[in-house]
């Protein structure tokens, strides 16, 4: 098969499809080359995302499930918030991620599954392709005038040519896949607290027909807990899902790796980009990748076809790409990750009293701000409804945001 292209992506997963199809629909030549058996699988999420986002993205409504209300549950504190029309949704992980696979060959790139990057090709400083071996140990040399890395967590790429090193602070999850009969399919629960999920929290996502996903996730080294051991006693011990997960067993298992670290300094190198969690363009909030690896990549494949356009390859011509993410996610990513820092060694009694303030915001404020949308609006929201903050260290926090959320989007070596 022909071993040169215009842009190769290294990572199946959604940023690294939508890059692909992004750069061929521009008539970009482009390859993806995913090291799985298949694209989609193993499920490495849990698949919680928003509706809007999705209609935004053109996704189809049968790949997400909707959810109308969401049970926040902490040691000694439960509210519930209700949302008609639904906002939240979970989606079919392996679905949608094929589903990008269809539309990235639709718009004229291949995919190679079972293929794995052995090194990275360079000519005097430039990113020129990788070396790889095949589903039958074939080795062989695949060149390419934009790389572009979406191998997720690992960041096959970015680490071999000095672009960050390997993630030291990162989510790690474990996910029950459940055929649970008597759980109602309308409703998400999130869980906090030390019996269940310490330095993180426990999730319930229904996905439609009887499946649920019941997972936790715990940020390492802030923690040394291994998240696997909490699934059952949350399945059986939880009082607000005991009940529900009665006649349940599973029929899948999920583990799953995701940086909870601010983005790496660069997206851009001569020859190379880096989208999604090789970048760490998820949401440290609450862990959420999928939407944004799908903007990322599709802003990644605009740039690379755009460089090809212009023939020029340079680090300062990709660089567009960390100006365009910076401008539109930058912000807000760097607010989350304030948050994280801030509430993951929470004790349960403080978890226990942030309850007792969120439960005052109306759920459109706590949608916003689940999400990830900041803005002053929104912090002013949150003091008119909880006014002892002004008395607090909370007050301080929220000063701090709006402090942020005041600031231009820059680039790191320009702030």
């Amino acid at each position: 098969m022909p071993d040169n292209y215009d842009v190769l992506i290294v990572g199946g997963g959604p940023a690294g499809l939508a890059a692909a199809q992004a750069a061929a629909a521009q008539g970009a030549r482009t390859l993806v080359l995913e090291r799985q058996n298949e694209i989609g699988y193993p499920v490495h999420t849990s698949g919680g995302s928003w509706i809007s986002d999705m209609k935004a993205l053109s996704i189809p409504d049968h790949l997400y499930h909707p959810i109308s209300k969401v049970v926040f549950v902490s040691p000694h504190r439960e509210f519930a918030l209700n949302y008609n029309p639904a906002v939240a949704c979970v989606v079919d992980v392996r679905g949608l991620y094929q589903y990008l696979a269809s539309r990235a060959i639709a718009a004229g790139a291949a995919v190679r599954v079972r293929h794995t990057v052995d090194q990275v090709l360079m000519e005097e400083g430039c990113v020129t392709g990788v070396t790889v071996k095949n589903h039958v140990s074939e080795r062989s040399s695949i060149h390419a005038a934009v790389t572009i890395d979406a191998s997720g967590f690992s960041r096959h790429i970015g680490v071999r040519t000095d672009m960050g090193k390997a993630f030291r602070r990162y989510g790690y999850g474990a996910e029950y896949d459940l055929y649970a009969p008597n759980y109602p399919q309308d409703v998400v629960y999130l869980i906090m607290g030390s019996a269940y999920a310490p330095q993180g929290y426990a999730w319930a996502f229904p996905r439609g027909n009887g499946r649920v996903r019941l997972g936790v996730g715990v940020i390492h080294p802030d923690s040394e807990d291994d998240a696997r051991s909490y699934l059952d006693r949350i399945m059986h011990e939880l009082p607000q899902l005991s009940d529900k997960f009665k006649g349940a067993s599973p029929v899948e298992y999920h583990t799953g790796l995701f940086p909870a670290e601010r983005p790496v300094e660069r997206f851009s190198h001569a020859g190379l980009l880096l989208a999604g969690d090789a970048g760490a363009h998820g949401s440290t909030l609450v862990g959420e990748g999928i939407r944004f690896a799908i903007y990322s990549g599709l802003m990644a494949g605009n740039v690379a076809a755009e460089a090809l356009k212009a023939g020029d390859t340079s680090a300062s011509f990709l660089e567009r790409f960390d100006k365009q993410w910076r401008h539109r996610f930058g912000r807000d990513m760097d607010i989350s990750y304030m948050i994280n820092k801030h509430i993951a060694s929470y004790s349960d009694e403080q978890w226990d009293s942030a309850f007792d303030l969120l439960k005052r915001l109306t759920p459109a404020q706590m949608a916003q701000a689940m999400r990830g949308e900041y803005s002053a609006s929104l912090v002013m929201g949150i003091i008119a409804r909880n006014p002892l903050m002004v008395a607090t260290g909370g007050k301080r926090f929220l000063d701090l945001m709006l402090e942020r959320i005041n600031k231009p989007a820059l680039l790191p070596a320009e702030g």
